[in-house]
């Protein structure tokens, strides 16, 4: 099924899947408000809704009703039984927590860690009056107002430097991100007019450090005005009316190979106590009876790529191809399976190919970007790299990728710039591994700026 903003696959009725889609539309718009009526992103989320919680529990082991990941398309909300209505639950909050941090991202362009983690907490409490259909922002968060009037809250200076910070405990992680729920929620309620000025200059890319300067510049307290905030308990909501949302939904049915990579995916990504191994063996298990069924499945065939231990054969992933030859994602496959120079013309070739068949897809656009990137030939991958950013303007991968094609180019001024975003839109469950690697690589520009060869590492 696909809506004007989600991609969702479900075992539920055509009548329930059509009414899971504009509940999630709602959703969408209702968040959207936080930065006006008119503001409207493009880009599509994956959805995956399974009929019951007891069919859900099968890949959780009952550890959730829902939960939030992400793909390679992007985001992905995962939910079972009666969630597809958005209900004030932990699981619920947690897959609002993750299409904010998406939306977010495509206005504020810079975002440190502080203000990334507590606008999205913030947009988690959003609610939709069934009455009136009213959109209702900024309602208190019950268990980060409690945790930071028993364990206090960490000052504006200890918010900034979380960017710097590695490996924390678990009750630090709970700490940061509480007290940074509350100074977002503070500072919408105490300096409505410094906030926005600040969000304006984080859209407009400024260095997040230098935009809080000038937008609280002569602020006196915020330390002594956030605890009486904290202890008053007194604080405002904006209630708005909800805008319309777009009502057209394609409902098609699924293939059984697509069942069967749906059902691996979720072993793969679902939380719950099984190992690695086990994992990886019911995934793999789902992908053999997919492929087994419809032996040039491009999702099932892509799935089995990514699990390794060169169990997809070329010729295999080229069949792929000839059965499906308006499938972007497999002429994206098939690139990815090519190898040495001597396949360097196909690699190009089933990239571009890829990229016409799917415009809009940022991933798709990224990865000939980055072609052009190894190969040397930035010229060639700047509009592609352009596109996606345009696409997906919070995505850091695609940002490095930008990154490294300027730098090559010795654009060093905006490589340098979009060095610095991709380092701030880093996800929060991102490895410290992926953040020093992107720290490493914006030193080297910051370094090359000063007359050494550029170079293309990634």
């Amino acid at each position: 099924m696909q809506s004007a903003h989600f991609r969702i696959q479900t075992n539920l009725s055509p009548e329930a899947a059509t009414t899971t889609a504009m509940e999630l539309e709602k959703h969408r718009r209702a968040l959207l408000l936080a930065w006006g009526p008119d503001f409207d992103p493009p880009g599509t989320v994956e959805v995956i809704l399974l009929r019951n919680l007891h069919e859900l529990g099968e890949f959780t082991q009952g550890h959730a009703a829902g939960f939030a990941g992400t793909t390679e398309r992007g985001p992905l909300l995962v939910m079972g039984g009666n969630g597809y209505l958005l209900e004030d639950s932990p699981d619920l909050r947690l897959q609002t927590h993750e299409l904010a941090h998406y939306l977010s991202k495509f206005v504020l362009l810079r975002q440190p860690r502080w203000l990334a983690e507590g606008l999205a907490q913030y947009l988690e409490t959003a609610h939709i009056k069934p009455s009136t259909n009213e959109v209702v922002l900024g309602r208190a968060s019950g268990w980060d107002l409690g945790y930071v009037r028993e364990h206090g809250w960490l000052d504006v200076s200890e918010m900034w430097a979380w960017d710097q910070k590695g490996q924390m405990s678990k009750s630090d992680v709970q700490w940061h991100y509480a007290s940074s729920w509350l100074w977002v929620h503070y500072l919408f309620n105490i300096h409505p007019e410094r906030m926005e000025d600040f969000q304006l200059r984080l859209a407009r890319a400024e260095d997040p450090k230098k935009a809080w300067e000038a937008s609280f510049q002569g602020v006196k307290d915020l330390q002594g005005e956030l605890r009486t905030y904290v202890t008053s308990g007194r604080y405002s909501v904006l209630t708005m009316p909800l805008p319309p949302v777009p009502t057209l939904v394609d409902v098609r049915p699924m293939e059984p190979a697509d069942v069967h990579a749906v059902r691996a995916l979720l072993y793969l990504r679902s939380p719950g106590e099984r190992t690695w191994e086990q994992r990886l063996e019911n995934a793999k298990r789902e992908v053999a009876q997919g492929l087994k069924e419809e032996p040039t499945n491009v999702a099932a065939t892509i799935l089995a790529a990514r699990m390794g231990d060169g169990e997809v054969a070329l010729e295999a992933v080229r069949a792929v191809v000839k059965a499906h030859p308006d499938n972007g994602y497999a002429w994206d496959l098939l690139a990815s399976q090519l190898r040495g120079a001597a396949e360097m013309k196909e690699i190009e070739d089933a990239r571009k190919r890829a990229a016409e068949l799917l415009p809009d897809d940022a991933n798709l656009l990224n990865n000939l970007a980055w072609h052009y990137a190894m190969t040397r030939e930035p010229a060639k991958g700047l509009p592609a790299a352009a596109r996606a950013v345009a696409l997906a303007p919070g995505d850091s991968s695609i940002l490095d990728t930008h990154a490294s094609l300027l730098f090559q180019l010795d654009r060093c001024p905006e490589a340098l710039g979009l060095q610095r975003r991709a380092m701030d839109m880093l996800h929060e469950r991102a490895p410290d591994a992926t953040r020093q690697e992107l720290n490493q690589r914006l030193q080297r520009y910051q370094a090359h700026c000063g007359g050494t060869a550029p170079a293309a590492t990634k």
